[in-house]
């Protein structure tokens, strides 16, 4: 399983250790850390910028709070467009809707699949354990379907990235098992589909002790007491039954410890019944959706992606 050679002299250059990861200060600060470095990292790895889209900041009333959401749409196209929610990852609790790699991923799926995407701010962990992030985005969702920056609410999906890829097939779930907007797509990218974090005992090799102590510390901020990680409402691969939910596309990273349960996600919506393209992209990691400036096999994933964003605007919703 080698690393594409561009992305392996990055991960070479990489300063060692994590300067975020230290539990004794504050979590704030830490994401705070991570945003900054990790972030700056980020925008310099972008690659084609995609200015034929027009971006709209606003809020949506919610649990909670007003949510902060930021509006995808390709310029000059008129009427109603299908829509797609996207949710950024970071371990339920780094990082921000503010991500360059974020933000790049959604102006090219605006672009080129000529849909509105909607990125969402939701609240993170551990300020705001699950179902925070679930609940939020269902009232995203319900007010996509009213048809607001002149979305189609006929045509709408869910998606999202790592962590943001666990909440898009959770609220997939949710919105069938208790009714609201109906969807046509999940695109779940890396996603953290399991978070009994059983596709690491034992650790995949080359992964270090201190990289699983962070999932651990993820997943620990994530959850409220009394909510176990292997439960269903937490961590969609547990679910028995994933019948009648929305066609998806799963994209895995060869190198990324995830990939065995995003694989395996694969498997049993298929085995439900539920129309699937999954793929494994050989050479690349966990990061890989951001590193559009260096790897062809990234820019390959986005395109992917974006096609089938696009087939929204099939009749009935998506085709295969």
């Amino acid at each position: 399983m080698a690393v594409d050679p561009a992305i392996a002299a990055l991960m070479a250059g990489a300063p060692a250790g994590d300067p975020a990861a230290d539990a004794l200060v504050p979590v704030a600060t830490r994401r705070d850390t991570i945003e900054a470095g990790f972030g700056s990292m980020m925008a310099q790895l972008q690659g084609r910028t995609f200015d034929d889209v027009d971006v709209v900041e606003t809020t949506v009333p919610g649990p909670y709070r007003d949510i902060p959401v930021r509006v995808f749409r390709p310029a000059g196209v008129d009427g109603a467009l299908p829509a797609l929610l996207y949710f950024f990852g970071g371990g339920f609790w780094m990082r921000s809707y503010n991500s360059p790699d974020i933000l790049g991923a959604c102006r090219q799926t605006a672009s080129q699949a000529r849909v509105v995407v909607v990125e969402i701010d939701y609240a993170l962990a551990p300020e705001h354990p699950y179902p925070a992030a679930l609940e939020e985005g269902r009232a995203v969702l319900e007010w996509m379907a009213t048809g607001a920056h002149l979305i189609d609410s006929a045509k709408l999906a869910v998606g999202g990235q790592s962590a943001g890829g666990g909440i898009a097939a959770g609220l997939a779930i949710r919105v069938r098992d208790s009714g609201g907007p109906a969807l046509s797509l999940q695109v779940l990218e890396v996603p953290g589909v399991d978070l009994s974090l059983s596709q690491f005992d034992p650790p995949p090799p080359g992964y270090t002790a201190e990289q699983l102590v962070g999932l651990i510390e993820s997943v620990e901020f994530y959850l409220p007491e009394g909510v176990e990680s292997s439960d269903p409402v937490v961590s969609p691969a547990h679910i028995a039954d994933l019948s009648n939910l929305p066609p998806a596309i799963i994209i895995n990273a060869e190198n990324d410890p995830l990939r065995p349960s995003g694989e395996r996600y694969a498997d049993r919506l298929r085995e439900a019944g539920v129309p699937v393209v999954s793929a494994t992209y050989g050479g690349q990691v966990h990061n890989s959706p951001g590193l559009t400036g260096i790897s062809a096999g990234s820019r390959a994933w986005r395109e992917q992606v974006s096609w089938a964003v696009g087939t929204l605007h099939g009749d009935g919703g998506v085709f295969w």
